[in-house]
């Protein structure tokens, strides 16, 4: 993972290659799940409002929820690695891959989170994954150790105008062409 860094707290510098991080109104949108005004949404809808360029906020202030920036393939090498059992020893892993709860004990959930790591069911699949956002950007990373599927997205508009994780809901769509059983018609 040659093309990963977590920067320094006083440095706003981005590695090159890089894309421009945008968002539409303040990064309270982003950050407390507020919804865009219906304002907002209309003026950015008619090309009236252009999104806020977030490119050069100091990710430090995220540190490890999102101040990481690294590369798809990077992302792709860490997450295999993660849940494929190459970081942790077997019985640390064993517990960590359990570790994943619904969000309501006891009742069904596609979706589930354990000790720093998520998982998305649909039917015999399950996408270990995480997610990140900084204003500006969004990243899902994801690996099923049975079909050897890694995904990787990340974004460069946090929220769309609907309120919507850019990231998430581009996963759910390429989870949905690349199983035969769509995770879009178990929920």
């Amino acid at each position: 993972m040659k093309n990963t860094a977590l920067p320094p707290s006083t440095s706003n510098a981005i590695p090159e290659p890089y894309s421009h991080g945008y968002l539409y109104g303040g990064t309270s949108y982003a950050l407390a799940d507020a919804p865009y005004p219906e304002e907002l949404q209309v003026a950015a809808r008619a090309g009236t409002l252009e999104p806020n360029d977030d490119t050069w906020q100091n990710p430090s202030a995220y540190f490890a929820a999102g101040g990481v920036i690294s590369t798809a393939d990077d992302l792709a090498t860490w997450m295999r690695a993660l849940v494929g059992g190459k970081l942790f020893n077997a019985d640390f892993q064993r517990q960590w891959l359990a570790s994943p709860e619904a969000p309501e004990p006891g009742k069904p959930a596609m979706q589930k989170y354990g000790y720093g790591i998520l998982t998305i069911t649909f039917g015999p699949n399950v996408i270990y994954y995480h997610e990140g956002e900084m204003p500006g950007y969004q990243s899902f990373m994801g690996y099923d150790p049975n079909n050897n599927v890694t995904l990787a997205i990340w974004t460069n508009l946090t929220l769309a105008l609907d309120g919507k994780p850019t990231a998430n809901t581009l996963m759910l769509k390429v989870l949905d062409e690349i199983y035969a059983l769509s995770p879009l018609e178990a929920k």
